[in-house]
């Protein structure tokens, strides 16, 4: 065995695959056959003060970390808010808006909350700790901006270097029970992509059965819509885009609506409004004014946005016709799909002709390969990971996966079933 392949094996050897995003909404991380998922949100430095007085007024009986994290910035010397507990904050900072990595320092300690709470749930399932892992990580994409090359540079300011290795000091605070932790992770590798390529990799692991089909992915997030054509396992970069146009835009304008109904005396929170889509709720209740159904509000929103991607999806489809490029298959994800998956699934069914039998099997639903629509990218990204350590140490890849539990910041409890599957390389793979 060569020196260079005894390094190799070292390096990947008992790496456990985990994968992560940052989305504009909510960030999720994925290890084994759990998600882990809170606000993509940055609050205040957490001083002592702040803490006692929060502590003493919080009356919630809700003590998850994952609710109540705090996590140590060692550049900035403060403990800063992360998540649900940025309610807290007077400023709260979103470190991914208008399709972009915002701040570099604040992603980073959302990514290091993403690694320490799947290092919790990890352990409270008895299982080993993350002391070492090769990740792959999605990041918001903006055309013509380097957004993977420009992150990764800076978390390698970030990370401990010892020898060949790279390790991350994460320290974390329950700041509902005044408990620290600790842990130090090594990182074999982190395999940078872009969003959407998650949920290319959950394709290609759950329906293709690892034989390459060219896919278009359409992401509808909070902040964001993606597009990204990815062609012969490759983001089309010349396509690919995030347009800040996203589910945010369609509750801001509903909100602002109820309020001109009930004549400026009553502003709903836009976070009312998003709450109720999921559950398929459009009746919300206006003091001092009854019920306000903003059903057909909430439809014309959902027609104008459909009008908007379908335009660039035709657009794309036209230029890479005219290379001889086409689409075997379209995927319509991220937290808005339920609400535009079946008008997209029909504009593409005219824009090609298609019958119902051809549609049906060319615009996939992502639920039937077992994952949600949400939480899908960071599954994928974790099979990047997963599909990386076995190619680097040539070992056949498992291509099944499932997910069983939801974890949020959300008051609402532990965790949330998802139906569970038992079916079935990005180039931008850096070592440490």
């Amino acid at each position: 065995m060569s020196k260079k392949t005894r390094t190799t094996n070292s390096l990947y050897e008992g790496a456990v695959p985990v994968g992560g995003e940052l989305g504009t909404s909510t960030s999720k991380f994925c290890v084994d056959d759990k998600v882990v998922m809170f606000s993509s949100v940055v609050g205040d430095a957490l001083t002592p003060i702040l803490e006692e007085n929060w502590r003493r007024m919080n009356r919630s009986r809700d003590r998850r970390w994952v609710r109540n994290l705090a996590i140590w910035d060692d550049k900035r010397g403060d403990w800063r808010y992360v998540g649900a507990m940025t309610r807290s904050s007077e400023t709260p900072n979103w470190f991914t808006e208008r399709g972009l990595v915002q701040n570099m320092d604040d992603a980073f300690v959302g990514l290091q909350a993403g690694l320490f709470l799947l290092n919790k749930e990890r352990t409270k399932d008895g299982k080993k700790p993350l002391d070492k892992i090769g990740m792959g990580f999605g990041i918001p994409v903006k055309a013509g901006e380097n957004a993977a090359d420009e992150f990764f540079s800076y978390l390698r300011t970030r990370l401990e270097k010892k020898g060949e290795q790279s390790f991350l000091t994460i320290k974390a605070k329950n700041v509902a029970t005044g408990e620290e932790e600790t842990i130090r992770i090594q990182l074999a590798f982190v395999a940078i992509q872009f969003q959407g390529y998650g949920a290319y990799m959950a394709m290609l692991f759950g329906k293709y059965g690892m034989k390459l089909y060219n896919t278009y992915v359409i992401d509808v997030g909070h902040g964001t819509w993606i597009k990204l054509p990815v062609i012969d396992n490759e983001v089309d970069m010349l396509l690919a885009d995030s347009i800040p146009y996203g589910m945010h835009t369609i509750t801001e304008n509903i909100s602002r609506v109820i309020f001109e109904k009930s004549r400026q005396r009553y502003r709903i929170p836009e976070q009312r409004v998003m709450e109720k889509l999921p559950r398929n709720e459009t009746r919300i209740e206006v003091p001092g004014e009854g019920v306000f159904d903003f059903r057909p509000v909430l439809d014309n929103e959902l027609r104008d946005m459909v009008d908007k991607i379908l335009v660039r999806v035709r657009q794309d489809l036209g230029e890479l016709s005219r290379r001889g490029k086409f689409i075997d298959y379209f995927a319509i994800v991220g937290g808005g799909a339920p609400l535009v998956f079946e008008p997209i699934k029909k504009g593409i069914q005219r824009y090609y002709d298609w019958n119902d039998e051809v549609t049906n099997a060319r615009v996939v639903d992502v639920s039937t390969i077992g994952v949600h629509p949400r939480t899908i990218n960071s599954v994928g990204f974790m099979l990047l990971a997963r599909d990386q350590i076995a190619i680097e140490l040539d070992r056949p890849v498992d291509p099944s996966f499932g997910v069983r539990e939801l974890v949020t910041d959300e008051l609402k409890g532990d965790g949330r079933d998802l139906r569970a599957s038992r079916q079935p390389l990005s180039k931008a793979v850096i070592k440490s």
